[in-house]
């Protein structure tokens, strides 16, 4: 049975609907668990949804609305398709789905006749992976679950980070699963939602001193390109970023915000 620890009450910026909202010691765990330390509540609101955030002691930490731009298909559900040429150049992944419940969203790609496909369900999130070879369900389950994870506790509505999720997941389909590897698909999942706050003194610093195991260790002009964003959203620095270095391009900033160089909140 749920607890309820405190009673906020937030405001619909589109609408004007006020919503008194129960914190939970699973709301709390759930922030507690999250890289930046939120957890996010979605009320939907006929065609926009209004998601809460909330920080590890149950304080509100903002809140967005997000239009649903087209109508619902069956069940509810918005269909947003992903062009053919997304997936592209993928080794193992043929397509997928996924609807988010708390979003009313389902993105998917073209169907494919793949034999081979994983499919796992969490909380109000269902995932379906078409794989294009076979490399083992022992290995491709975790991982599965792991982008599960991400996605139901994702809030953006662009399709775009979706989509970088899964073509980051490509190739590490053929690694061990590896528990950095969460961090970094939760922030492709919510590239569009997060914006990065320069701490000028230490962008200074890093940028006088450039430390050489770190540049060594990512790619210096994405570092570069990072310290002169100026308040971009994760999104827009990994827009035109090549599927195989994706990856490494969100851990280089998950990298300079655990450094304390970067700050990422709530666009």
């Amino acid at each position: 049975m749920s607890v309820t620890v405190k009673v906020l009450k937030a405001r619909c910026p589109v609408c004007g609907r006020e919503h008194a909202i129960q914190v939970t010691h699973e709301i709390l765990r759930e922030a507690e668990q999250n890289p930046l330390g939120l957890a996010g509540l979605a009320f939907p609101h006929e065609d926009h949804v209004l998601v809460v955030y909330l920080d590890r002691l149950g304080g509100e930490r903002g809140t967005r609305a997000f239009r649903l731009l087209e109508q619902p298909v069956a069940r509810g559900f918005t269909e947003v398709r992903v062009p053919p040429t997304e997936l592209q150049g993928l080794r193992n992944i043929e397509g997928f789905w996924v609807e988010l419940g708390r979003l009313g969203v389902r993105v998917s790609s073209e169907s494919s006749v793949s034999a081979i496909s994983l499919k796992a369900r969490r909380g109000e999130t269902t995932l379906e992976l078409n794989l294009s070879r076979d490399i083992g369900y022992q290995t491709a389950k975790p991982w599965l679950e792991l982008l599960l994870e991400a996605f139901d506790t994702s809030y953006s509505s662009e399709l775009r980070d979706y989509v970088n999720a899964v073509k980051a997941l490509d190739l590490l389909l053929e690694e061990k699963p590896f528990e950095y590897a969460r961090q970094v698909l939760w922030l492709l999942s919510n590239a569009s939602t997060i914006a990065i706050r320069l701490r000028i003194p230490e962008v200074h610093l890093l940028k006088e001193i450039r430390p050489s195991l770190f540049f060594e260790r990512y790619d210096g002009d994405f570092v570069l390109k990072v310290l002169e964003s100026g308040g971009s959203t994760v999104g827009k620095l990994l827009s035109g970023v090549l599927p195989q270095v994706l990856f490494s391009s969100a851990e280089t900033i998950l990298s300079l915000h655990r450094r304390g160089v970067i700050d990422l909140v709530i666009a």
